[in-house]
């Protein structure tokens, strides 16, 4: 595929992508926005999770015919990042997750085209991921992350 890609467009594609995981909303609070996505667009959620130490709640939503997660947060109070966001910017896109080959080589290819992973590559309990910040990509906070051990199957 890669040298498909290479051979169609003239361009190697550097960072390793294997797929796009998921697009995340940040949101004020989850129930506001659920029945738009479950009632009207037929998404159904797949997982829930609580981010005490980083202050945030969210949610995965199944997409109709696709492979890409839909994610939701919501911060847990002020002092969460998630709150600054929404205060700042308010609701909307928060970032776009790819997962790569290799997290290392992909922080490596994001240095060689003139751009600091935004907080390097940082590890726990088997996630490995490194990101671009906006400021650097023109409004949009992409992730890219792998996992040790573990391959993701399309939601059900």
């Amino acid at each position: 595929m890669a040298r498909e890609l290479e051979v169609a467009t003239g361009m190697k594609e550097k960072i390793g992508i294997k797929r796009l995981d998921h697009v995340c909303w940040a949101v004020r609070r989850l129930g506001d926005v659920l029945p738009l996505l479950t009632d009207l667009m037929g998404m159904r959620v797949t997982d829930r999770w609580q981010n005490e130490e980083q202050g945030f709640r969210g949610l995965s939503l199944a997409l109709p015919g696709g492979s890409v997660v839909f994610e939701l947060l919501e911060p847990l109070g002020e002092d969460s990042f998630l709150h600054r966001f929404l205060e700042e910017r308010g609701p909307g896109l928060h970032h776009v997750t790819f997962e790569v080959e290799d997290i290392d080589a992909a922080a490596q290819a994001i240095r060689d085209h003139d751009i600091e992973p935004f907080g390097g590559v940082r590890r726990s309990e088997g996630w490995l991921e490194t990101y671009i910040h906006p400021k650097d990509s023109g409004g949009v906070l992409f992730q890219f992350y792998t996992e040790e051990d573990h391959e993701h199957d399309a939601p059900k």
